[in-house]
């Protein structure tokens, strides 16, 4: 579905990883009571790399969410700029390094 898409509207868990690591602009709802409140810290981040627009959940229904696509859509250059910060947030090989250098120190112990 991603790779049809041309911008995501999505809550703000694990999946900014996937909508980053797809290169796409994105409209993040952080979930509220998410633990620690995780999700407004991972839509931030996106945020504030110029990747997402955050909507808190309190302000989100139909028409505010379909002012917030239609202000992106009706903006093709703002979403080419937000593409390329999500994909500058993308880490596709994290899970490997992560590995290699666990397995690094295991080794070394």
């Amino acid at each position: 579905a991603l790779a049809a898409a041309d911008l995501v509207a999505a809550r703000s868990g694990g999946s900014v990883l996937e909508v980053a690591a797809a290169g796409l602009p994105s409209i993040l709802v952080p979930y509220p009571h998410a633990t620690a409140d995780h999700q407004t810290a991972n839509a931030r981040h996106i945020e504030a790399a110029g990747a997402a627009v955050v909507v808190p959940d309190t302000e989100l229904d139909g028409p505010r969410l379909a002012r917030e696509v239609g202000v992106l859509l009706g903006h093709p250059e703002r979403m080419r700029a937000m593409a390329r910060a999500a994909a500058e947030v993308a880490r596709p090989g994290a899970a490997v390094q992560i590995a290699q250098e666990t397995l690094a120190l295991a080794k070394n112990r």
